[in-house]
């Protein structure tokens, strides 16, 4: 009998099968596809938080690093420059296998979980082609449509979100020029985004949304992408659902942990789903760790369900009221280092709108002084 069976080996699951075998306990890792396969998924991430987090460094499966990010609104452009090692992006497929390579811990791939049973002194977990495992604890990491969440007696209420991807080809000379400046587009879609993120040979792109109709996000991506030139019809399709933070859930038993997408940990406004992962497959491993699963869901819910739960607020306030959102907080610089803090994991969601708010009027003058510039010179001064 093992110590630890993970089912899932994506950053939540790789994540925790690294700090339980760098304790030194008996590990086991199941995965239903081969290693490396492909996960839709936008893969920004902040180096900064990486370093936090795992003792080695992720740079080999880096594929881009931003030095700019730009935000479209309206046929509005503004560009905000980032500081070296602020938003990086990678291939999934590439990262979560790299994290798991450093994880002490026996990985069988392609085993799908059919189904989990949690009793007093152990759980047995058993494969669709009929094999048993039997381990002390079990951690649930195996996505959106967890298996494993299953064997919890109360199950998360979700709040739908979708979202398309497309791994496109780019245009001649695209690629170069957006390499080190992603592009987030608001207001195309209600209640949603698109973006473009560069990737070592070609785009990712994607747009998601809150409850959107049958195809609308098909039918929304393409005049989006075509306004860049980017042809999609050469690229790979990919829907996947958006796992956001709900406000009822149980996310521990005495011996089963959810983690990740399975414990709908995702941002409630951008989605962002990486940070949190490994963030919870750690704050699981410690629990495990001492002996004592049950803290997790009061970790869970301190670390990160607080902050979400004013994030699902501030995210209703920018999604029905974009325009005034994009013009005093996405335009704002200031704001704008305050969401890359986040994505390090250095501040939450309480953090973030205070800075908002607290830098307000200083933009403000700023914007005033850079409009009677322009009128002074009689021409549109610079953002």
């Amino acid at each position: 009998m093992e110590d630890v069976i993970i089912v899932g080996a994506g950053p939540a699951g790789a994540s925790a099968a690294f700090y339980l075998g760098q304790a030194g306990l008996r590990v086991r890792v199941l995965e239903k596809e081969k290693l490396p396969r492909y996960k839709a998924c936008g893969g920004g991430l902040s180096p900064r938080m990486l370093a936090r987090y795992f003792p080695f460094t992720c740079d080999p499966v880096i594929e881009a690093r931003a030095q700019s990010v730009r935000y479209g609104y309206a046929g509005d452009e503004v560009t905000v420059p980032l500081h070296d090692g602020d938003l990086a992006f990678v291939m999934r497929s590439r990262f979560d296998a790299f994290i798991l390579e450093h994880a002490r811990a026996e990985v069988h791939q392609g085993l799908a979980v059919r189904q989990v049973v949690e009793k007093a002194d152990r759980v047995e977990v058993t494969t669709a082609g009929g094999q048993s495992f039997e381990a002390r604890y079990v951690i649930g990491a195996d996505g959106a449509n967890s298996i494993v969440a299953r064997a919890l007696p109360r199950r998360a209420r979700r709040r739908p979100v979708a979202a398309i991807e497309v791994e496109a080809p780019a245009p001649p000379g695209y690629l170069a020029s957006l390499s080190q400046s992603p592009l987030f587009l608001l207001g195309d879609i209600q209640y949603g985004y698109a973006w473009v993120f560069p990737k070592v040979d070609h785009l990712s792109v994607g747009i998601a949304a809150w409850r959107p109709g049958p195809g609308e996000l098909q039918a929304r991506l393409r005049p989006i992408m075509a306004r860049y030139g980017i042809d999609l019809e050469q690229g790979a399709w990919h829907g996947h659902p958006i796992p956001i933070h709900g406000t009822t859930r149980q996310l521990a038993t005495r011996r089963i942990l959810l983690a990740g997408d399975a414990a709908s940990l995702a941002d409630p406004l951008t989605g962002e789903g990486i940070r949190l992962a490994i963030k919870s497959g750690w704050l699981a491993a410690q629990a495990i760790i001492r002996g004592d699963s049950r803290q997790y869901a009061r970790a869970i819910r301190a670390q990160i369900g607080n902050s979400h739960s004013l994030g699902l607020g501030l995210a209703g306030l920018f999604y029905t009221a974009t325009s005034p959102c994009y013009a005093l907080g996405v335009c704002n610089p200031l704001a704008s280092r305050a969401f890359i803090e986040m994505l390090s994991d250095r501040i939450h969601y309480a953090g973030l709108i205070a800075r908002i708010f607290g830098t307000l009027p200083l933009y403000l003058a700023e914007e005033s002084a850079r409009m009677i510039a322009q009128r002074a010179r009689g021409r549109k001064a610079p953002r």
